[in-house]
């Protein structure tokens, strides 16, 4: 099952935990939390395929406040 970490820059003019209830109401995040660092939000996304995945990863760059995502492939051993 394809998985990744999506690193997540939020704009500073948008109230965060409005951002972050956004984005973990989007089908495949199986969990999110804002974080102290470069990064405001880290989610962690699940899908049946590689394609769902990356639906999931436009949806969470849609959300109101995102400005920039990194996504971390989970690699299978």
């Amino acid at each position: 099952m394809p998985a990744a970490y999506v690193l997540i820059h939020l704009n500073i003019s948008v109230d965060f935990t409005d951002s972050l209830r956004d984005i973990r109401a989007i089908d495949g995040v199986e969990r999110a939390d804002l974080v102290v660092g470069p990064d405001d939000c880290i989610a962690y996304v699940e899908a049946e395929d590689n394609a769902k995945l990356m639906n999931t990863i436009r949806a969470i760059r849609k959300v109101n406040g995102v400005g920039k995502t990194d996504t971390r492939s989970i690699a299978e051993m």
